[in-house]
């Protein structure tokens, strides 16, 4: 179960990205209606990028896109039936449908790579993408290829995908789905047709939290999480789901253990951290989150509820804050901390956020972003 604001929220209607249509996703209305008429009009593009900030609801749109697609074959070509669509559209949703695949960064260094996409060595964990591409689609009109973070392909892989899009079988669609579009090589998006999700406006957030998860708020409560989600449904719904108080609890210890002892407690606290953040990654997110990531995502809110302590003092504070389950572990940090100090933390924070994806040893990182903050945290003006 989910909480927010005292209310209970059962987790089945926190909705999948995976079971989505047009008629379920809240707001992007430019966008859907432009996928929505080139599919009408037998003129989608075989390859496409859709970008826009994480839990914006890119992956959605994606598998909208796909489901009106089938919906359309079923509504154009006689002897189709919704049945048939229902059962497809099943598949899909557990992801067990033969005519989609969808390549996620794997591996140590989380990136994409040529493995699986030619035969022989080339292939050792035997995925056979490769095959994917040539046979034609057994149950769908068409074949989908969809590539989350695909600003995480490596340089070979990219040069071989710039073939595949200029050359595609006919029956192939590629999607690629990223919140670092300026990260795709040009050559790429220059032959792909760009879907720019931006956030979502107030009253597109608000019909989400009413009528897509059925959630009844106070005005008060409402503007408060619509503040935290930045009009992003993906984000608003990771806050809605239950938090793990234990390994909360832990970090929380975590953090005061490390500004009372500093530096002589970076490795052990950096190590820890992984560990912990790591552990708390939903099962279904494994694929897509690495445990820099998330303690990344950690100490970011962190950083931001002890500045917001200390700038309002810990009651008025309360309302407002991302943990608080550990309150008081907060008020007692941000106690001997200053608003100068955690702003500057915060800012090696975003900074970080930056480029942290890209780097294969997550506790160097770690240890060295832990070694800024420390020494912001020391500052007083």
């Amino acid at each position: 179960m989910a909480k927010i604001a005292n209310k209970t929220v059962p987790a089945e209607t926190l909705l999948k990205a995976e079971a989505q249509s047009f008629d379920t996703i809240a707001g992007h209305k430019e966008a859907k209606q432009y996928l929505m008429r080139a599919v009408e009009s037998d003129s989608l593009p075989h390859a496409m990028l859709i970008h826009g900030a994480k839990g914006v609801g890119r992956t959605s749109m994606c598998y909208a896109l796909v489901r009106y697609i089938l919906k359309h074959y079923v509504e154009s070509k006689q002897g189709s039936s919704m049945k048939w669509y229902d059962d497809v559209s099943r598949r899909i949703t557990s992801g067990v449908s033969v005519d989609l695949q969808v390549i996620e960064p794997r591996g140590p260094s989380r990136q994409i790579t040529l493995n699986g996409w030619r035969p022989g060595k080339d292939d050792p964990d035997e995925l056979q993408y490769y095959r994917f591409v040539e046979v034609r689609p057994i149950e769908c009109p068409r074949k989908f290829l969809i590539f989350r973070q695909a600003e995480r392909m490596n340089l070979a892989l990219a040069n071989f995908l710039l073939k595949l899009i200029e050359e595609p079988p006919d029956w192939l669609t590629i999607i690629l789905l990223t919140d670092r579009q300026s990260d795709i090589l040009p050559t790429i998006k220059s032959r792909c047709a760009m879907v720019q999700l931006s956030p979502l406006k107030k009253d597109e957030m608000a019909q989400f939290v009413h009528g897509n998860l059925g959630l009844d708020m106070s005005p008060d409560k409402l503007e408060k999480i619509l503040h935290y989600a930045e009009g992003r449904p993906g984000r608003l719904c990771e806050a809605l789901k239950s938090s793990q108080t234990g390994s909360q609890l832990a970090l929380a210890n975590l953090m005061l253990f490390f500004q009372k002892e500093g530096f002589l407690s970076l490795f052990r606290v950096a190590s820890d951290l992984i560990r912990l953040c790591e552990a708390d990654i939903p099962e279904s997110d494994r694929a897509n989150t690495t445990a820099i990531e998330s303690a990344l995502a950690f100490l970011q809110g962190w950083m931001r509820d002890a500045y917001i302590c200390k700038l309002l003092g810990a009651d008025s504070a309360y309302p407002l804050l991302l943990n608080k389950e550990t309150a008081t572990q907060l008020t007692e940090f941000a106690h001997d901390a200053t608003l100068f100090g955690l702003s500057e933390a915060m800012k090696h924070l975003d900074s970080a956020s930056a480029f942290a994806y890209r780097q294969t040893d997550s506790a160097y990182v770690l240890e060295t972003l832990l070694l800024e903050i420390g020494k912001s945290l020391k500052k007083t003006s």
